[in-house]
């Protein structure tokens, strides 16, 4: 296995991403547990995106029956990547469709309404290991991500609004682990993503629909935004994809899958948008990368194809 690998394998080891499941599954965006161990599966829909608020209130319909109650905001979600100079993280998810790590800062923002200056911000690892996702994650203040970012011990404030119901000390070494995962590897802030989306949920169950994904090149300076939703760069690239994630703790899929499938035009597809980011930044921005057609071979070649979903 190669260096990159390696280094990688290692946070694997020592236990990024692993985790007891603690706590169920949040009801809404921002109030989700400290730990999510659980299944994801992504769903390209086949309507153009100006047909979504047909089909959200189809869904609204046809969904309650089934426990799903709709989650009525629009919510602006802005992700912000990290990744190093050499895209080691990258380089590992598309060369390892099993298994993938994602750094990352993310902010929710209510559609439909004035950017308000962002308050703080959710730090985040995502791992896919043996077919399951494990998000790890704590609450950052605004004024507190330049202490993270600098190497700086977790402030008060981080320890006691991350999670009302966790011990503190819980926080304190989860950020220790995501902050030297950073400093270690040379993780920087390389592409935004941002987009729709509404949900449908029970206690255990999710279903987002995922729309308007537009890809941004940045760097340090996206701390410096006050607002993720309506960045004043050009984007990227533009994703003309309709996606569902649906998101469910371990065991089988939901029976309610093979109803949707036959009313709906959905089909399960290997899609992380992730990936498609990259794809727009090695045709763009970095498209004089030592190593950008390697790259794009590897991300054509990592999937996203449509398959049944049974």
């Amino acid at each position: 296995m190669t260096n990159f690998n390696d280094r990688i394998e290692k946070k694997y080891q020592a236990g990024i991403g692993e985790s007891e499941a603690a706590g169920s599954v949040a009801r809404s965006e921002v109030a989700g547990p400290l730990y999510q161990d659980r299944i994801e599966r992504n769903h390209e829909v086949g309507v153009r995106q100006d047909g979504v608020a047909a089909l959200w209130r189809e869904l609204s319909e046809f969904l309650p029956k089934y426990g799903l109650q709709p989650i009525n905001e629009i919510t602006c979600v802005g992700t912000v990547y990290f990744d190093n100079r050499d895209y080691d993280l990258t380089r590992y998810t598309v060369l390892n469709p099993g298994r993938r790590m994602l750094v990352r800062l993310r902010t929710y923002e209510n559609y439909g309404e004035s950017p308000r200056p962002i308050s703080d911000y959710w730090m985040e690892v995502k791992i896919r290991k043996k077919g399951q996702w494990t998000k790890k994650r704590f609450r950052l203040s605004r004024v507190d991500l330049p202490d993270f970012l600098e190497g700086r011990d977790a402030s008060q404030s981080v320890l006691d609004d991350s999670q009302n119901d966790v011990d503190p000390e819980v926080i304190r070494n989860l950020y220790q682990e995501i902050q030297e995962l950073v400093l270690t590897m040379g993780l920087k802030p390389f592409f935004l993503l941002t987009y729709k989306r509404v949900a449908f949920q029970n206690e255990i169950e999710r279903l987002s629909l995922d729309w308007d994904m537009q890809y941004y090149y940045v760097g340090n300076d996206i701390y410096s935004y006050d607002s993720w939703k309506y960045p004043v760069e050009e984007p990227i690239g533009k994703s003309h994809k309709t996606i569902l994630e649906l998101k469910y703790p371990q065991g089988s899929l939901p029976t309610w899958i093979g109803d949707l499938e036959k009313k709906f035009p959905v089909r399960e597809t290997g899609f992380l948008k992730f990936v498609e980011g990259m794809g727009f930044l090695f045709r763009g921005p970095l498209k004089s990368h030592r190593e950008a057609d390697s790259f794009l071979r590897l991300i054509e070649a990592y999937g996203g194809e449509s398959r049944p979903l049974g």
